[in-house]
């Protein structure tokens, strides 16, 4: 069974953790649940992508990828 389009899943880690549940606390609409394995949202890939963006920006975080 796959997931319905207007969700959102991701493998579980702990930065992705820390991510979502800012996002989720600081974006009104936005659930985030976890099986375990991965988490996963009420919104789209890219409904959750904007509401990250905006996140990282509010907060001022800036990733670096090595």
């Amino acid at each position: 069974m796959s997931a319905p389009e207007n969700t959102y899943n991701i493998e579980r880690s702990f930065g992705m953790g820390v991510l979502l549940k800012l996002t989720k606390t600081n974006v009104n609409g936005i659930k985030i649940t976890t099986d375990g394995r991965q988490f996963s949202s009420n919104v789209s890939s890219n409904e959750i992508s904007r509401a990250v963006d905006s996140v990282l920006e509010t907060h001022n975080i800036r990733l670096k990828i090595r």
